[in-house]
């Protein structure tokens, strides 16, 4: 059985080149997943570079929910770009399409919860 209480401080990250068709480097620091906490199939800490981007794609059986911890960009759902900051909040219904990528100077960090439907 997974820990109740995961801090991201105590993960060792893993390293990714790009996410999904995207540029750039990752730091994804792995908390739990769908064998620790269905329906959830990801929770985790990201932080990408300025200048990266995850690429457009589509999660036909899962929600998604991006939390922007530190950092800017804008992220593209659906054909629609808005431009994203901390404290933003954003959903990834199942079934759309979308991108996030990192326009500023700093680094983008965000928690993403993936929940798979019911």
């Amino acid at each position: 059985m997974a820990k109740s209480i995961i801090n991201s401080k105590d993960i060792k990250p893993l390293e990714i080149d790009g996410l999904f068709g995207g540029q750039g480097k990752f730091l994804r620091f792995p908390m739990y997943n769908d064998a620790d906490a269905p329906p959830f199939t990801v929770i985790a800490e990201t932080e990408m570079e300025p200048g990266s981007s995850i690429g457009m794609h589509t999660q036909t059986d899962q929600q998604e929910l991006l939390y922007l911890l530190a950092g800017n960009g804008q992220i593209t759902i659906d054909g629609e770009t808005t431009q994203v900051g901390k404290g933003d909040a954003i959903l990834a219904r199942a079934g759309c399409s979308f991108s996030l990528q990192n326009t500023g100077h700093d680094p983008i960090r965000y928690l993403v919860v993936k929940c798979r439907l019911c």
